[in-house]
C-alpha cells in the first residue's frame, strides 16, 4: 500500500463517527436468569417466556426487598395485632390458574415426588423444564396429571398391568386429552419431543412395552428429520436436554430392535453424530467433572459400541419392533476378522473408564456420606462391566472366552445386589413390593449375564435377585425374564436337550403379557433338532 492510499485511509477513519451503543432503557426487574443474561424479559409469571423458550426453565423472581436496615434503630417487640384483609394474597395463587381443581394440583404434586424417585441421576428435564413448561402449555401438562394420577392410583402390580385402580379412570382422561391437544395444537417439534418423552413413561408405567416402544420410535423419527430442518431452529440448551433423554431411552428401544436411523457416507444419525467430529465418541474428555457426565459419556459410548460392532440381541416387542429381528450375518464373532473388529471396539470402553475411575473411587470413600453418589457409580460399573464382556467375547459368540471371564460376570452379580438392595430400601412405594424407574440398570445387564454365562451358580443368583428384587426398569420387566429363566431351568433338570448354540441365535419376543422364546431343541422322537415356539405367561 502506498503512503498517500495509507494517509487517505487515515483520513477515512478519523471521520468515522465514534460507535456508540444503542439508546435502550435500562431494565432493573426481570427474572434472575434474564437479569444474569442481560436479555429483556417478558416478566411472566410464575416463569418468563424468554427462559422457557431459551433453555426449557425459569430461575424464578428474586424477592422485591426496598427496605434498608438502620442498624442504628432501636429493636422493640412488635405488638401482636388481628390480621386485615389487606395482610393477605400477598403472592398470587398461581396454582389455581394452572390447575382446575385440588385433585389436579394433588395429581401434579405426585408427578413432581415420582420423578425424584425414578430416576438415578439427576434430570433437569424432568424436574425443572417439564414442571415449567406444563404451567404454559396444556398438552405437556395434561401428560405430566396422567403420569401422577396412574402413580398415585397403583397399590399393586396387577392394578398397574391390567389398570384397574381407582385413579386409572382420571389418568386415561388427561392422557387422552394431551394427546388430542397435541395432535389438534401447533407445538414446537423440541415441545412435540417433551410429550412423547412424558407418553412414554405413562406407558412404561402401564406395563405396555409396545405402546411405549412405539412413541420411542415416533420421537426418533422427529429427531432425525429435525436435525436436518433448516427452520425453526430451536433453542440449543432445551434440545441438547432433550436429546440426551431420548439418547437414554434409545438404549432400551436398541436392546429392543427398535427403528434406528440408517446411517450413510454423507449423513449419521442424532443419536451418533459429534459437534467436530463424525461420531460424537470420538469427542469424549479425558476425564469427567460428575457422575451424571460420567452416565451422559456412557450412552454416547454405549450406543457407539452397541450399533457399530455390532451386537445382536434378538429381543424384540411384537408390533413396534421389525417383524423379523435382524439376525447376525454368517461367521459373524467366529471368523477371525469380524471377531477382530468387535474387539477393537475396547478402547472406547478402556478410554472411558479411565475418565470413570477417579469419580467412582471417590464416590466408594464418601458412601457413607453421600449413598447417592454411590449408587450411580454402582450403575454405571455394572454396565461397563457388562458391554466389556460382550466385546471380550466377541459379541457373546465366543464359549471358551466366556468362561474365562466368569469372575467379570460374578462382579456384574455382586454389584448388582448391593444396588438392587439399596434402591428397594429407597422405593418400597407399591404394596407388593415392586421398585418402578426410568434406568435399565441393572436388569438389563443380569439378564445379558444369564443368557451368554452358563456357570450353574451365577444363574441361580440371577435368578434369586429377580425373586427377591422385583422391578420394571422402564420397558424392562424383570418378571417376563424370571418365567424365561425358570423355563430354561426347569427343562434342563427335566433332561430336555437344546442346541448349544450362541445367545445372539435365540430370539425373544414379548407381546402384551406373554413372552415368546424361539429356541431349538432336540426331539427323541424323530432324532433331530427342531425349532420350537415356547408361549410363557408373564403373569
Amino acid at each position: 500500500m502506498t503512503n498517500g492510499s495509507s494517509l487517505a485511509m487515515r483520513l477515512a477513519l478519523g471521520q468515522r463517527p465514534q460507535l456508540t451503543r444503542a439508546s435502550r432503557p435500562k431494565v432493573r426487574t426481570g427474572c434472575i436468569t434474564c437479569k444474569r443474561r442481560h436479555r429483556k424479559c417478558d416478566e411472566g409469571r410464575p416463569a418468563c417466556a424468554t427462559c422457557l423458550t431459551y433453555q426449557g426453565y425459569c430461575g424464578g423472581y428474586a424477592a422485591n426487598n426496598k427496605q434498608t436496615l438502620d442498624r442504628n434503630r432501636p429493636i422493640h417487640p412488635k405488638p401482636a395485632r388481628s390480621q386485615t384483609k389487606h395482610d393477605m394474597l400477598l403472592e398470587p395463587n398461581y396454582a389455581s390458574l394452572v390447575f382446575s381443581g385440588q385433585l389436579e394440583k394433588d395429581h401434579f404434586d405426585y408427578w413432581l415426588a415420582f420423578t425424584e424417585t425414578t430416576v438415578l441421576f439427576r434430570s433437569d428435564l424432568l424436574t425443572q423444564v417439564i414442571p415449567q413448561l406444563s404451567w404454559k402449555d396444556p398438552a405437556i401438562k395434561h401428560a405430566a396429571l396422567a403420569i401422577g394420577a396412574s402413580a398415585l392410583g397403583r397399590n399393586t402390580r396387577e392394578q398397574r398391568i391390567l389398570g384397574i385402580g381407582e385413579l386409572n379412570p382420571a389418568a386415561l382422561k388427561h392422557y387422552s386429552k394431551a394427546l388430542s391437544l397435541l395432535y389438534t395444537s401447533p407445538m414446537s417439534p423440541e415441545k412435540t419431543l417433551l410429550a412423547c418423552l412424558l407418553f412414554i413413561i405413562f406407558e412404561c408405567l402401564r406395563g405396555n412395552s409396545t405402546a411405549g416402544l412405539s412413541h420411542i420410535n415416533h420421537g426418533f423419527q422427529i429427531l432425525d428429520q429435525y436435525q436436518h430442518s433448516q427452520s425453526n431452529k430451536p433453542s440449543p440448551l432445551l434440545l441438547n436436554e432433550v436429546i440426551t433423554s431420548f439418547q437414554h431411552f434409545g438404549q432400551q428401544a436398541w436392546a429392543l430392535n427398535g427403528i434406528h436411523p440408517r446411517e450413510t457416507h454423507e449423513r449419521v444419525p442424532w443419536c451418533c453424530r459429534g459437534a467436530r467430529t463424525r461420531y460424537a465418541v470420538q469427542e469424549m474428555p479425558i476425564f469427567f467433572e460428575t457422575l451424571e457426565m460420567a452416565r451422559y459419556w456412557w450412552d454416547i459410548v454405549r450406543h457407539h459400541v452397541e450399533h457399530h460392532a455390532p451386537f445382536y440381541t434378538n429381543f424384540q416387542v411384537m408390533g413396534s419392533s421389525p417383524r423379523v429381528a435382524q439376525r447376525p450375518p454368517k461367521g459373524y464373532g467366529s471368523s477371525e476378522s469380524s471377531s477382530r473388529h468387535i474387539r477393537s471396539f475396547v478402547r472406547y470402553l478402556d478410554a472411558w473408564n479411565t475418565a470413570f475411575l477417579p469419580l467412582a473411587i471417590a464416590s466408594e470413600s464418601r458412601k457413607g456420606i453421600c449413598l447417592a453418589d454411590y449408587l450411580k457409580a454402582l450403575s454405571l460399573r455394572v454396565h461397563y462391566l457388562y458391554l466389556w464382556t460382550g466385546v471380550r467375547s466377541a459379541g457373546w459368540t465366543d464359549a471358551e472366552e466366556a468362561k474365562r471371564i466368569l469372575p467379570t460376570f460374578c462382579d456384574i452379580v455382586a454389584l448388582s445386589r448391593q444396588l438392587l438392595a439399596a434402591q428397594a430400601a429407597r422405593q418400597r412405594s407399591m404394596v407388593d413390593g415392586e421398585v418402578f424407574t426410568m434406568e435399565d440398570s441393572p436388569t438389563w445387564p443380569l439378564a445379558c449375564t444369564y443368557r451368554v454365562c452358563t456357570d450353574p451358580r451365577v444363574r441361580m443368583e440371577i435368578v434369586r435377585l429377580f425373586k427377591e428384587y422385583p422391578r420394571r426398569d422402564g420397558l424392562l420387566d424383570t418378571h417376563a425374564f424370571l418365567v424365561m429363566m425358570e423355563w430354561m431351568a426347569k427343562t434342563a433338570s427335566a433332561g430336555v436337550i437344546a442346541h448349544d448354540q450362541s445367545p445372539v441365535d435365540d430370539c425373544i419376543v414379548f407381546h402384551e403379557n406373554t413372552v415368546v422364546l424361539q429356541r431349538r431343541l432336540w426331539d427323541p422322537r424323530v432324532a433331530r433338532w427342531n425349532d420350537r415356539n415356547i408361549t410363557l405367561s408373564i403373569g
